[in-house]
């Protein structure tokens, strides 16, 4: 459902928001009823693909064969989300480099927000990555990468340290 509704959503800037809307259901819900920690992490998959369907990059990349691959994530848990509750997230990317793409997801609730996840991914063609460069192009932009945030400069540094 989330590829047919990216395909006919407005067009957006790389540097913009795109806002999904979501609602908890029973079966997304653990023993504490809310939101279970797992479905996060889906939901996120699935504002990402939303997020391409809105740059008008999805299409273009599934008919080269690159596909999207998480390589890192980490979240941040606020507030519960109840049962039935609606919610958005809010998705952008941050930042990238010729390898990286650094995306934010928060869950909104109203105007709380619940939870928080970055993402760090490639674009790859069998086991060949696809430089950024050539990804952002399908979008008919030459947008540049902001500039490194810290919270992205200390991640990586993370990521390194455990590697």
């Amino acid at each position: 459902m989330i590829l047919l509704k990216s395909r006919f959503a407005a067009r957006i800037g790389i540097l913009d928001e795109s806002r999904p809307r979501f609602r908890v259901w029973p079966f997304d819900c653990d023993i504490n009823l809310h939101l279970t920690n797992a479905r996060y992490f889906a939901l996120c998959d699935l504002s990402r693909i939303y997020y391409m369907g809105q740059l008008g990059v999805l299409f273009k990349a599934i008919r080269r064969k690159w596909l999207p691959v998480v390589q890192a994530q980490e979240v941040s848990y606020f507030k519960p989300v109840n049962p039935f509750q609606r919610f958005e997230v809010v998705t952008r990317v941050s930042y990238w480099d010729d390898k990286y793409w650094y995306t934010e997801h928060k869950f909104i609730t109203g105007n709380k927000l619940c939870a928080m996840l970055q993402v760090r991914g490639v674009f790859v063609h069998g086991r060949t990555v696809i430089p950024m460069g050539d990804v952002l192009a399908l979008s008919g932009s030459d947008v540049k990468s902001p500039g490194k945030p810290e919270s992205v400069e200390r991640w990586q540094r993370l990521i390194e340290a455990r590697k």
